[in-house]
């Protein structure tokens, strides 16, 4: 081969490497699929002002917290499949290197056309790499894509949390108020073994709460009860259950989904616990995975989803108190 045909020969891989990479859309660093460098900080903020919130608010903000464990789980996710791609993106770019530098792509019919120009134009070599590395080259398009969609989710659920410390704090001079009416109490225990209603027509769990949640899941038992079981207190638990200002109605004891009238009952129940939630001193109210939270702006909002009928909360009425 003579130099003038081993310079074209140059070119045309060349061309045809650059074609090769363009064809199959390898994102550059620093597209989507890389992680925004201020997700991080954000959720730094936002994280310093939820903190303040939850002390000042008397503790467990379920749905902000809730929807920050989900934009740090998108943000985690995201972030590891921006490395998965990056590392795929460099191992399809040195497959295409080491194939134009070993001459491997002597073997593509464009070398031995007669009009090498019109070869490449045919895109034997892009043919060539998707031949032979084919199945690389779509693992890294499954990978933008995925990175993408991951970082596109962490923005929202980002957002969420946002929203979610706007609302609390919009409320800050109405949940002061409440929380001067209703003072911090501390849990006394029945005396009653667990099973035993102590005055009230179902079984208690855990009887050991505040003197206002009592007083709040007497009435409600006295109004919607019996139920199948009333679980109140749990030792160790770092929530309400452990303080003892939260009581779970249950509407179904076996972790199955409540019948069509038990559900109903669980609506009644939640209902009222809404209508009278000044009077009584309601916290929050969890039903059917949704939350409605007397602290924030008011209304029902969704929850994660935390894996079966008992933690989405399908099968009991969860009652805090303040």
């Amino acid at each position: 081969m003579n130099r003038e045909a081993v310079s074209r020969r140059g070119r045309i891989l060349g061309v045809g490497l650059a074609l090769a990479l363009t064809a199959f859309a390898v994102p550059a660093p620093g597209t989507a699929a890389a992680a925004p460098k201020d997700d991080k900080a954000e959720l730094a903020k936002l994280k310093k002002r939820s903190d303040a919130l939850a002390k000042e608010y008397r503790g467990e903000l379920v749905s902000l917290d809730e929807a920050k464990k989900a934009a740090q789980k998108a943000k985690t996710d995201a972030d590891r499949l921006a490395r998965q791609y990056e590392v795929a993106r460099g191992a399809v770019g040195r497959l295409a290197a080491s194939s134009y530098m070993s001459g491997q792509l002597d073997t593509v019919p464009m070398v031995t056309s007669a009009d090498t120009d019109q070869a490449v134009h045919d895109a034997a070599v892009v043919e060539h790499l998707a031949r032979n590395n084919g199945r690389k080259l779509d693992n890294l398009r499954t990978l933008t894509d995925q990175a993408n969609r991951a970082r596109e989710d962490a923005r929202t659920k980002l957002a969420k949390v946002r929203k979610e410390i706007d609302d609390l704090e919009s409320q800050r001079a109405r949940v002061r108020k409440l929380l001067a009416k209703y003072k911090p109490e501390k849990p006394v225990s029945s005396g009653k073994p667990d099973g035993a209603g102590g005055g009230t027509k179902s079984p208690i769990m855990g009887n050991t709460m505040t003197p206002r949640m009592r007083a709040v899941m007497q009435e409600i038992d006295s109004k919607f009860g019996p139920f199948p079981a009333i679980g109140c207190a749990r030792p160790g638990d770092p929530q309400d259950h452990g303080s003892g200002t939260a009581c779970d109605f249950m509407e179904n004891a076996n972790g199955q989904m409540p019948s069509a009238s038990a559900q109903a009952h669980g609506d009644q129940v939640a209902q009222y616990v809404i209508s009278n939630a000044s009077r009584l001193g309601i916290k929050y109210v969890i039903w059917k995975q949704r939350i409605y939270d007397m602290r924030g702006g008011g209304g029902w909002k969704a929850m994660e989803d935390r894996g079966s009928i008992t933690q989405n909360h399908f099968d009991h009425v969860h009652v805090s108190v303040l």
